[in-house]
């Protein structure tokens, strides 16, 4: 999430621009956007900025910033919905929907092709068992950095640290308390239906309070535990493989519905989880905007902030804990070479050191994808 100024109590909105051109004239600059979208939420937000503020002109910086500083209250992905805001103040609201949609396809159909793939090869040969192994243990490095740089700003105010810590607490009891069984094929004996599956990518879209982590808790409750349909290993896979993509990072939605119900079930898992990103713009940020500057409101607002940084804390102890643990025996879905806890550890503490080496928005890219080469070339020589 990026620190910026918050909405003061004399700010009012601007009225909208509404300059209702061609959809396509909307759509098309986005779907571009969306392709070349790699490094996270900062890094997207930051090219958001150049590219249709700076460059394009359609909007001022000021409004800019007034609105992602509502967006950053609200769940959803930021960057989606300043999509859905640019657009919308440039076409009305079919032009939200243009922006919203042309920023998201890229990353849509790429995590769908992921999925298949994943879905059909072989998760037992040690190439591929270490290669996911690796990029898990590259996702979890990735969890951390992002809850470093939420826990800076909350640092001075020790409320908010009291519901950071107990939210923690709470992920981290849950985290050493016995997992949940998994079957071989990390698959339920009874399907998802399409509408269970919309409706749990809707549940996890209303709880993605400070960035698309603080929804991985939700989604592996009810993906991995009593009655879920794959096992913790997989969910985790899903986010190291949204970690490459040029996509919100909540696009690993698409994943688990992929593994629920096929692409019927991957659609309407990710439809459920992008609902709220798109139906807050339309609701109009000036009244959002009135609302944070209302004390009270603003006070709740911030504690609910501080819990969503301590949800992102406990989901990379709790994938962490999960990754490290299942190392130590055999595993039906991820049998392989790696099979102790000290490997992963490791990794850790190089993905953690190597991620403060790289470039900022190809930095998450680079370090998924080197952990999956380093893990197949380990699984092929000493599987």
């Amino acid at each position: 999430m990026v620190t910026l100024r918050r909405v003061t109590r004399d700010s009012t909105p601007e009225p909208e621009t509404a300059s209702h051109g061609p959809l396509r004239a909307i759509f098309l600059p986005f779907l571009a956007f969306g392709a070349r979208a790699f490094g996270g939420p900062a890094v997207q937000l930051g090219e958001l900025r150049d590219e249709f503020i700076d460059r394009r002109g359609w909007t001022t910086r000021e409004r800019f910033d007034r609105a992602l500083g509502v967006y950053q209250l609200l769940p959803g992905p930021e960057a989606h919905e300043m999509c859905c805001y640019l657009g919308t103040v440039r076409g009305g609201r079919l032009g939200g929907i243009a922006a919203g949609l042309g920023f998201m396809l890229p990353g849509l159909a790429l995590m769908l092709a992921a999925s298949a793939i994943y879905a059909s090869i072989d998760l037992r040969a040690p190439a591929v068992a270490c290669a996911l192994m690796a990029m898990q243990v590259a996702a979890c490095a990735l969890i951390l950095r992002a809850v470093l740089r939420l826990l800076r700003p909350l640092a001075a105010d020790w409320r908010l640290m009291l519901a950071l810590g107990a939210a923690i607490a709470v992920l981290f009891s849950r985290a050493l308390a016995p997992a949940p069984h998994e079957t071989g094929t990390g698959i339920a004996s009874q399907a998802p239906t399409v509408a269970a599956l919309f409706g749990h990518g809707l549940t996890a879209g209303l709880v993605t309070f400070g960035g698309a982590y603080t929804a991985l808790p939700y989604i592996t409750a009810a993906t991995a535990g009593e009655g879920g349909w794959m096992t913790q290993r997989a969910c985790l896979d899903g986010v190291a493989i949204a970690s490459v993509l040029p996509a919100p990072l909540v696009i690993f939605g698409t994943f688990v519905g992929y593994q629920g119900g096929g692409i019927a079930g991957a659609l309407a898992f990710t439809a459920g989880i992008f609902v709220p990103a798109f139906g807050f713009t339309f609701l109009g940020f000036g009244m959002f905007e009135r609302l944070v500057s209302w004390t009270p409101a603003r006070l709740a607002l911030d504690a609910l902030g501080a819990v969503a940084v301590g949800l992102i804390a406990g989901a990379a102890f709790e994938f962490f804990y999960a990754t490290i643990s299942t190392m130590a025996g055999p595993r039906a879905a991820h049998q392989g070479p790696l099979d102790n806890q000290l490997l992963p550890c490791i990794g850790f503490g190089v993905a953690m050191w190597v991620l403060g080496l790289l470039p900022r928005r190809y930095g998450a890219p680079i370090l998924v994808v080197s952990a999956a080469a380093v893990g197949a070339a380990y699984g092929a020589l000493f599987g």
